[in-house]
């Protein structure tokens, strides 16, 4: 049985798009039955970087759980069904392009697919963005004319050429590249601009395939696969692309032999997932623990082996997915915003837990809510394991203390009104728990922000970050610790947007300390009460520099003790005093 949905490209669309996506189709597919012995394996574009690949895999896990689930890249699992583990050159262009090789001794190299910033170079994608060049170019009168300049828009749907500056705004990779194929008409109707946009991508193809093959030291006799609708449905590409090569190389193209579903289930037949393959396995290890996927070493070339260049590259794509790993948990970090400003609204607070690097992120946020919302530090707490000397030194053993972590969140003398918030990586450190158990007992709502779908500390609200292997195995500061700091932020600055702290995107509940931070409220006050900035002054003097007072005082001509009042009567909530005192619009 076969199912057909999109779009799917995590690159593009991002990976909770591409992640639902296949997650419906499997699902359909399964109808439902029982997946524990479920293999599942996924060929996909834009699927380069290991981190996306480990996102997705752990995304689909959650839906779906199964036996095994295989991740590669479209250009992987073609060059494998085709060359098998020897040597071969796939070369894709379709929508985009790239080129993948391999040598005798599996090393392997991309080259292209670096997407639409850098052109897409060889693809549809390509030769439609260079024939729109070329068209502009003619309508400025710096380029010769071509019919292009009347075909394309008609293709496109408009009126006239120039409203592809509008449509450029909303057209996605695939509508530009749809736009090849006019190209390639225009080119057998004896248009040169036309025939010139296509003989150029076809001769950067073949650059990048002979650039492959040069660089892994590959013999000419290497079999070259051609795939992708540009190369096999326009002969004129195809010939100007063959031509390139046999210009510069002995290279010899041949079509995909296996190609589509058969290339993706090549896959199972392999007994072991080679590096280019992500994998997530239900299996535990043979003393029955889930090793956590902040524990694995990643497969992809070891940092220590990387050049200074390659490091900066390779950390910051680890920081992008750690960034998509927050977006895949954005409904339970949403359902702990809502529940922490209602605690706020009522007089509770908010209280982190974490031990090492977990720990500081908490001490870290909480110690930023005072002077950003004007809150009491009582109002955001944090608990680390080991004390504030644990702040600058490794305190050794604390982390494994369950019993001093109760003991110090019972000192805390929790209530119903307060939310606790644990924070530990692995989602299995004895302080947090113990923490959490106490929270618990008296009856405050609980959450835990971990890395590892596997965590063994209950909690109400589960946060569950799938950062996935460190590129520095077990180093959880880096992609782990990067998830939960920017999960943290969400959650004080979404709750105090909530309880009525900021009001129109502004700090009204900051205190200003020092000059800086008094200009700043001058200024707050000013634009959202539509008065001067003396006046505003003024105001921020007689009310002892309370933003929200001061506001309501210089709309409504109240005292600061009025403004107050109202300011208490609606828990602090600046907009909510403005709409319901007397209708004012917010």
């Amino acid at each position: 049985a076969e199912r057909r949905g999109g779009p799917s490209n995590p690159s593009s669309y991002g990976v909770p798009a591409a992640a639902n996506c296949i997650g419906a189709l499997i699902s359909e597919l399964l109808n439902s039955t029982d997946t524990s012995g479920t293999r599942i394996y996924i060929a996909l574009a834009g699927a380069a970087s290991t981190g996306i690949r480990s996102a997705i895999a752990d995304a689909l896990a959650a839906m779906i759980p199964a036996a095994r689930i295989w991740i590669t890249t479209d250009l992987h699992a073609l060059l494998h069904a085709n060359a098998g583990s020897g040597p071969g050159l796939l070369v894709i262009a379709g929508t985009g392009a790239a080129v993948l090789a391999r040598d005798a001794s599996g090393n392997m190299l991309r080259t292209g697919g670096w997407g639409v910033l850098f052109g897409d170079e060889g693809s549809a994608y390509g030769v439609a963005a260079a024939a729109l060049r070329a068209c502009a170019r003619a309508c400025d009168g710096v380029g010769p004319e071509t019919s292009l300049v009347t075909l394309l828009p008609t293709i496109a749907g408009l009126d006239s050429f120039d409203d592809f500056v509008a449509w450029q705004g909303c057209a996605s990779k695939k509508d530009v590249a749809a736009l090849a194929s006019a190209v390639a008409d225009a080119a057998n109707q004896g248009d040169l601009i036309a025939r010139s946009c296509l003989d150029e991508q076809a001769r950067r193809l073949a650059a990048l395939a002979i650039a492959a093959q040069e660089r892994l030291g590959l013999d000419p006799a290497t079999p070259l696969y051609e795939y992708g609708g540009l190369l096999e449905n326009c002969d004129a590409f195809r010939l100007a692309f063959r031509e390139a090569l046999n210009q510069y190389a002995d290279l010899r193209p041949l079509p995909c032999a296996v190609r589509g579903l058969e290339a993706v289930y090549a896959l199972s037949r392999l007994e072991t997932a080679p590096p280019w393959i992500s994998v997530r396995e239900a299996d535990t290890p043979s003393d029955g623990t889930l090793l956590p996927n902040t524990e694995a070493a990643g497969g992809e070339k070891p940092i220590d082996a990387l050049s200074t260049e390659e490091f900066v590259q390779h950390m910051h794509h680890a920081n992008e997915e750690a960034t998509a790993a927050v977006g895949l948990a954005g409904e339970a970090i949403a359902a702990a915003i809502e529940h922490a400003a209602r605690c706020l609204r009522r007089g509770g607070r908010i209280i982190y837990a974490g031990a090492g690097t977990s720990g500081r992120l908490g001490v870290l946020d909480a110690s930023e809510c005072p002077p950003t919302f004007g809150v009491s530090p009582d109002r955001v707490r944090a608990l680390i394991a080991g004390g504030d000397r644990a702040l600058r030194f490794s305190v050794e053993g604390a982390e494994d203390d369950r019993n001093q972590g109760e003991t110090e969140a019972k000192a805390l003398n929790i209530r119903e009104d307060d939310f606790v918030v644990g924070i530990a990586a692995s989602g299995n450190t004895p302080y947090v728990d113990g923490v959490l158990s106490a929270a618990h007992a008296a009856g405050a709502r609980t959450a835990l922000v971990s890395s590892n779908r596997g965590a063994t500390i209950g909690a109400d609200l589960p946060i569950v970050l799938n950062t996935g292997p460190e590129i520095l195995a077990g180093s959880t500061r880096l992609k782990a610790g990067t998830a939960a700091k920017i999960t943290l932020n969400m959650i004080t600055t979404g709750a105090f947007s909530q309880a009525g702290y900021v009001f129109r995107g502004r700090m009204v509940g900051m205190t200003p300390a020092n000059e800086k931070l008094r200009q700043r409220a001058a200024r707050i006050v000013a634009e959202l009460a539509g008065t001067t900035t003396a006046r505003a002054e003024e105001a921020l003097a007689c009310s002892g520099y309370h933003i929200a007072a001061s506001i309501l005082m210089a709309r409504r001509g109240l005292s600061p003790e009025e403004a107050e009042a109202v300011l208490r009567k609606h828990e602090g909530c600046l907009r909510d005093a403005l709409t319901a005192e007397d209708g004012d619009n917010p």
